[in-house]
């Protein structure tokens, strides 16, 4: 059978074509599938909030438990001693003597961290600086405590009471009167270690006889005063 050339073109267009539409119809089927979302979408679709990413799963509360334990604390303020002080309150005579503790050549004690007890305020009354007769008494003291940080090799966390004003004194709990605490002969430190090994090194230092004074072991703290002669307590 003789086809004419022209023929064998005409049908050879027309497979063409028909290849085209079936390619053009199958890309328009798939656009109308994308456009037409499950119907569970549908609500969120129409509220702009369809996410082509799937959801974070659920953490299992189980897994990862290193991440989830709260950091360590630092030691608190101990319910026998003061509370965290004001911070800001000026005080009377405070450069004079800041001036004063920077002469003491301490190591490791910053005059802040002496100064800031001072700022406490207990049932409305505010403590004040020690008067300037008593500065030198806090000296052998501020000694003893700064030896002490160096053989602790342990920060001091934070002083919670030094000197008292006799009123001030009057409204701390479990203070006693004539305190020397009330002769700014005294500290309550807090260091971050326990407070029986702050205790013992303290007792350590008095036997060898750096200092002659109180000590004094609390949970979460301890005493030291430079009285003149041995006394040691604990109340634990």
């Amino acid at each position: 059978m003789n086809i004419s050339r022209a023929t064998l073109q005409r049908r050879r267009f027309l497979q063409s074509g028909s290849v085209l539409g079936f390619g053009a119809l199958s890309a328009l089927c798939a656009g109308r599938k994308l456009l037409h979302l499950p119907r569970h979408l549908a609500a969120t679709k129409r509220q702009g909030l369809v996410t082509l990413a799937p959801p974070n799963p659920t953490p299992n509360p189980t897994q990862n438990l290193a991440y989830q334990q709260e950091p360590p604390s630092f030691p608190d303020a101990p319910l026998e001693t003061e509370p965290n002080p004001p911070t800001g309150r000026p005080l009377e005579l405070e450069e004079s003597f800041r001036d004063f503790l920077l002469s003491l050549g301490l190591r490791h004690l910053s005059a802040e961290e002496i100064i800031d007890p001072h700022r406490g305020v207990m049932d409305g009354v505010e403590n004040t600086l020690p008067p300037v007769k008593l500065w030198e008494k806090l000296s052998p003291t501020l000694k003893v405590a700064d030896e002490l940080r160096e053989r602790l090799q342990t920060p001091l966390c934070r002083i919670t009471s030094g000197y008292r004003s006799p009123s001030y004194n009057a409204k701390v709990p479990g203070a006693v009167k004539g305190s020397y605490h009330t002769r700014n002969q005294a500290l309550d430190l807090v260091y971050f270690c326990s407070p029986k090994k702050a205790f013992d090194t303290a007792l350590q230092l008095r036997r060898e006889g750096f200092f002659r004074g109180g000590i004094g072991l609390y949970p979460t703290f301890i005493h030291l005063d430079t009285r003149g002669y041995a006394a040691t307590w604990r109340r634990v």
